[in-house]
């Protein structure tokens, strides 16, 4: 289930990074169109002309207003590819810093390594801001595109590309060379930043206000500066990698937890025994969601209050969520502090697993720890990274951080190797997203089925198929039941990752999770390697409403479409077997897994028996 919120656009500047690896410019192509050129000279003409040209440092302190909340935040910025920024909204607190070299980002108290393509692409927005890429540094290109009016006005649009699919268009008034702002799209997602409050600098005009305005109202942020400073020394202690809080502590001293049980739900989903704040739970392990989430129903009758509304962005789309701070949670041994947590409505989700779900834990409890997850035994144990010694026949996976959700790398249908997301949260083997599957016409000649599905954030359109084959730690997987997704937002609506493997395929080895080494260890089960996948061949998608199931989609050209059913259609036993508690996680649950050929009798609520 990969979620991602909003705190990690605070430590953005006032223009988002260009996302992606620039390709080569041909030698014949100029790197600033003719068209362009003129009005690209008029704005470095209206920012100051020659002082601006000069500016090395840009030192910005003001207010910030995000999802809610209002606090403060510093920015320095620098011509040659460094940046620190810092913001503090009270009850949530972050700071990063880049350089050529790399960089590093702190939220809550715990710092990261900065991912290298982030680091990358964050100096790419410099080159913006100090006016190099208008001028085709830094592996730009600048065309003009149509004329556009925004805010009663017309604007020419200065088209920046870096040679991806990311792209910058700035709107610059053609006559006076004033700039409006910046439509920004990057991995599939539009935004607008819009600059005002204009002030002249030390010779150099700079705007001391920054909207940051997304699709979606609660996403938005606004930086109004107080102060602007140019060309001002910069201390190097800005750029310093500061130590992290720790965020897990085992009893006795001991250096991890003893192996423990886990509920394999419906064989995709791992449920862990726990406790949220001293409360009992049973946690559903995710590493997709980049933090811990409490169902809001489970919060509420816990008391457990909200600090800050904002947006979660799921598989489904996005979703109204809220943020606390310093979730304690408990494993066994282990006292784990998630520093912020989110507040989600997860009762369609639950319904549509047939699961409770007051509760998930996500990333953090990996960021420092090794995660032993023994598929066969249904345990997982907790352990400090210093002395781990992986087990005999481990292969080791190399982990790329690519943006908030690691990736591993993969290859589909013996295609070149790829980069997809690690997300045990996924209860499906494989996702392939449609900024992938689209071009390369994947769907064009297979079979397949469409349906609707998702997680946070609602349903979406999507397609079921086959992959021939997935390779993955060293073993190729044929077969494989496929989710194809379709653009929109979301978090599965991505052209930097081509897709996302899922706890089916995992769950074949014994899975050693070691982030702070950047890798997995996986060892592989013969016998569960050998199994064929399940497939769901009904067609039927359901949500468990408590006594009775209730169609929620009906898939195009499967049996159940065939068959005459209907989304809202009610169920209230299946072969006999009424519906109740427990049923969902039940073998008598899983008759949609059943055998090409097997006949299903449901009794809707009313009585009648109709097969299947």
């Amino acid at each position: 289930m990969k979620t991602a919120l909003i705190l990690s656009l605070l430590l953005s500047g006032a223009v988002a990074p260009a996302l992606g690896v620039a390709a080569p410019r041909p030698a014949s192509a100029p790197a600033v169109d003719p068209a362009a050129q003129a009005v690209v000279e008029r704005y470095v003409a209206w920012r100051g002309g020659a002082a601006f040209a000069a500016v090395t440092t840009v030192h910005q302190k003001g207010a910030l207003e995000t999802a809610g909340l209002k606090g403060t935040a510093e920015r320095w910025a620098m011509r040659d590819g460094h940046q620190s920024d810092r913001y503090d909204l009270g009850a949530f607190t972050g700071a990063s810093a880049f350089g050529p070299d790399g960089g590093w980002s702190k939220e809550q108290g715990v710092v990261e390594d900065m991912p290298a393509n982030v680091a990358r692409d964050n100096r790419r927005q410099l080159g913006l801001e100090f006016g190099g890429a208008l001028r085709g540094e830094g592996g730009a290109t600048v065309t003009r595109l149509a004329d556009e009016s925004r805010d009663g006005r017309t604007w020419a649009v200065l088209h920046v590309s870096f040679g991806d699919a990311d792209v910058y268009d700035a709107f610059v008034d053609a006559k006076t060379g004033e700039l409006l702002g910046w439509r920004i799209s990057e991995d599939r997602r539009e935004k607008f930043v819009r600059l005002g409050d204009w002030r002249m600098v030390d010779g150099v005009r700079m705007a001391f206000l920054s909207e940051e305005r997304h699709a979606n109202a609660g996403e938005k942020v606004v930086r109004r500066f107080a102060e602007t400073r140019l060309n001002a020394p910069v201390d190097a202690a800005l750029f310093a990698r500061p130590a992290s809080a720790r965020l897990a502590v085992f009893a006795d001293g001991k250096a991890g937890t003893d192996p423990e049980p886990f509920e394999f739900y419906n064989s995709n989903r791992i449920c862990i025994p726990a406790t949220t704040n001293g409360r009992p739970v049973k946690i559903l392990l995710d590493s997709g969601a980049d933090t811990s989430v409490l169902d809001k129903a489970f919060a509420d009758s816990a008391d457990i209050k909200a600090e800050a509304q904002v947006v979660a962005n799921g598989t489904g789309g996005q979703q109204d969520s809220a943020l606390i701070h310093d979730l304690k949670i408990g494993i066994g041994s282990m006292q784990l502090t998630a520093p912020t947590a989110a507040i989600i409505d997860l009762s369609d989700v639950s319904k549509r697993l047939g699961l409770p779900m007051p509760a998930i834990l996500g990333a953090e409890v990996f960021k420092q720890l090794i995660v032993d997850i023994d598929f066969t035994g249904h345990t997982i144990a907790f352990h400090e990274p210093e002395g781990f010694v992986p087990p005999p026949g481990a292969v080791m996976v190399p982990v790329t951080m690519t943006g908030s959700v690691p990736s591993v790398p993969a290859s589909i249908e013996g295609g070149p190797q790829v980069q997809v997301d690690f997300d045990i949260g996924n209860g499906s083997p494989l996702l392939v997203f449609a900024a992938y599957w689209q071009p390369r016409g994947m769907l064009d000649s297979r079979p397949k089925s469409k349906t609707r599905g998702g997680a946070v954030g609602g349903l979406r359109d999507e397609y079921l198929a086959t992959v021939k084959s997935l390779t993955f730690a060293g073993v190729t997987f044929h077969d494989v039941p496929t989710i194809f997704t379709t653009p929109g937002p979301g978090g599965v609506d991505s052209d930097r990752q081509p897709g996302n493997i899922g706890l089916p395929i995992y769950s074949r080895f014994r899975m050693i999770t070691d982030y702070p080494h950047n890798r997995l260890w996986m060892v592989p089960d013969a016998k569960a390697i050998a199994a064929p996948f399940r497939r769901d061949r009904s067609g039927l998608s359901l949500a468990y409403e408590g006594d009775h199931l209730r169609v929620v989609v009906v898939a195009t050209g499967s049996p159940a479409e065939a068959a005459g059913w209907k989304a809202g259609d009610l169920s209230s036993a299946v072969d006999a077997v009424a519906v109740g508690p427990g049923y969902g996680g039940s073998e008598t649950g899983r008759w949609n897994y059943a055998p090409e050929g097997t006949t299903v009798k449901l009794t809707d609520t009313a009585g009648e028996v109709r097969t299947l």
